[in-house]
């Protein structure tokens, strides 16, 4: 009878704990909704392939044997540049809601480090675009280092998702 209370008084102890860590979990989660880390997260990643789409569609253009028109590369620059613009934004967003938590600050740093190399590649490129015969060598070279800058981002920003605990699709 007494193994049959200490069973039963564990068990109810062992519910009870259960139930509290999901309380726990779900208010931590709770509060990820409310902030909208996966969405900024996912905004994130979205515009960094977006912009690394676009700096490899324009090495594709700029190669010897199909040159790229003015019109072209001004679009495509402008699309890089906006996905870069948009994607830091996403990240302001993060910083934002976790200036109390330093990784996570520091996580995002390195990832606009990132987006302001492959911003001033961009405006490199626009400008060899931008001439009346356009450097064909040297666009695809910048073309190569924004790709190689947005990979690196990517790389962080797989880190800045893990850290906030955020799962791919």
């Amino acid at each position: 009878m007494k193994t049959l209370k200490i069973l039963s008084v564990s068990s109810l102890f062992a519910l009870c704990f259960v139930l509290t860590s999901q309380a726990v979990f779900a208010q931590a989660d709770a509060g990820a909704k409310i902030r909208g880390d996966a969405w900024n997260g996912g905004r994130v990643q979205t515009y960094q392939r977006h912009a690394q789409d676009r700096s490899q569609m324009l090495y594709q253009y700029a190669q010897p044997q199909s040159p790229v028109s003015k019109e072209e590369a001004k679009e495509l620059v402008g699309g890089i540049k906006k996905d870069l613009t948009e994607a830091d934004k996403a990240l302001a967003k993060l910083k934002t809601d976790h200036a109390k938590e330093p990784d996570i600050v520091k996580q995002i740093a390195l990832i606009e480090k990132h987006h302001a190399k492959a911003l001033e590649v961009c405006g490199m490129a626009e400008e060899h675009c931008l001439k009346a015969h356009g450097d064909h060598v040297a666009i695809a070279d910048c073309c190569t280092d924004m790709w190689h800058e947005i990979d690196h981002a990517q790389v962080e920003t797989q880190k800045l998702l893990k850290m906030l605990k955020i799962e791919k699709l």
